[in-house]
């Protein structure tokens, strides 16, 4: 196989549902690194802030010819005015959710090639998930969200299950209580760290265990109870890099697993892989974020999460040959966008990191005292952004990399 033939139909579906095909010249894209230069009047050369990339950018000539190239092309510029996320298939570079940017330029050769126009259009890659920051009460927007999620996934869980019949339900409740004691096992450290989160964790799981029997006829309370026992250790005054972590390792134990082999099984699974990610969620609006780092990679942390399990969600749904009633899914991602908009949006309010190498050795009371300008209020914090331990709190080595904030 050659270039030649890998190439494919070049063609444009819009938001409604129209799909025009079109014939084109060279081809191109365009790939922009989102990096921001700062320079410091203190420290010599640039600091260059990594950002991640932007959305791809695909310029196109679209050529239509023949006898009604006229009623094509017009076709094409409707549709390219169409409101919302259509889908560019490019002939290089595969399938695309783009919307057209800036002008669309239509030309008519009516003298040098008279049956043919060319529409030129500039395409960017979108991102289905839009960062809201303009929120009066962004915490209580979160929460919202997330209660929205909850009510959504129990009527969705109770619609979808089939718990009809003694061998279903067995075979379910096997899986559920699995799944219950991972739970219990991942997150029972984070809840131990507060005593009223804890004790609503234990009453939450010690309630559904008991009366799982009765439960399982009870699918809408079971489904709501689970997102509510799930996201109990999030309000705990710990760590959010461990909260973070607890519940992403619990939702990769569900995603690197194989498919689910019954629809009950995937339902169950689905339930509380997208449960952790409004742990994640609520990890965040719970919690005081001191540097602008913590909250832009608790940002990232969380979208990755949601790209993770949707993903597994997808491949779980072909396979199954499933349908998803999607009104669980569209209250998650809203609550993940409302929470990086939050964090994005607070970041740009908190400490910027800066990093310094020794020249010297130094004690940790003299440097907390020239980098913050005091000691009582920041030694502590210099030691745990770095790490500290051992012989460095009594002295730092020459050479030793410090991270700071301002």
């Amino acid at each position: 196989m050659t270039w030649r033939d890998r190439l494919v139909e070049a063609a444009y579906t819009a938001p409604s549902g129209e799909r025009i095909t079109f014939e084109y010249e060279d081809v191109s894209r365009r790939s922009e690194k989102k990096t921001a230069a700062f320079n410091f009047a203190d420290a010599n050369g640039t600091y260059i802030q990594d950002n991640g990339t932007a959305g791809r950018q695909y310029p196109v000539l679209a050529i239509f010819s023949g006898p009604d190239y006229d009623i094509a092309a017009t076709a094409f510029e409707r549709i390219l005015l169409e409101k919302g996320t259509g889908i560019l298939e490019h002939p290089s570079y595969g399938a695309q959710n783009v919307v057209p940017f800036g002008s669309i330029n239509r030309r008519d050769n009516l003298t040098s090639k008279a049956n043919q126009a060319i529409v030129e259009v500039s395409f960017f890659d979108t991102t289905d998930i839009a960062y809201p920051t303009a929120q009066s009460d962004p915490g209580s927007e979160v929460i919202s969200a997330v209660n929205n999620f909850n009510n959504a996934a129990a009527q969705e869980f109770s619609d979808v299950t089939d718990l009809a019949g003694a061998v279903p339900a067995a075979q379910f409740k096997n899986n559920y209580l699995s799944l219950l004691d991972n739970a219990q096992t991942g997150l029972q450290s984070i809840g131990n760290t507060q005593k009223n989160v804890n004790a609503q964790f234990k009453t939450i799981t010690d309630s559904i265990n008991l009366g799982i029997d009765v439960l399982v006829k009870q699918p809408l309370t079971l489904a709501f109870q689970t997102s509510i026992m799930v996201q109990a250790p999030s309000r705990a005054l710990t760590d959010i890099r461990a909260r973070l972590d607890a519940y992403k390792t619990l939702a990769a134990t569900i995603t690197s697993g194989n498919l689910a082999s019954t629809k009950n099984q995937f339902r169950t699974q689905d339930l509380y892989a997208m449960s952790y990610v409004t742990g994640s969620v609520l990890s965040t609006i719970n919690n005081q974020f001191t540097t602008k780092t913590e909250a832009i990679e608790a940002a990232q942390e969380v979208l990755s999460q949601l790209d993770t399990v949707v993903n597994w969600r997808d491949n779980n749904l072909e396979n199954l040959d499933e349908i998803d009633q999607g009104a669980a899914y569209q209250q998650l991602q809203e609550a993940v966008a409302l929470t990086a908009g939050f964090l994005v949006e607070i970041s740009f309010t908190l400490k910027q990191e800066r990093r310094i190498t020794l020249n010297r050795a130094r004690t940790i009371i003299d440097l907390a005292s020239e980098l913050y300008g005091s000691i009582d209020d920041q030694l502590d914090f210099l030691i745990s952004s770095n790490d500290l331990s051992g012989d460095e709190i009594l002295e730092l080595p020459e050479g030793r990399e410090i991270v700071y904030y301002i």
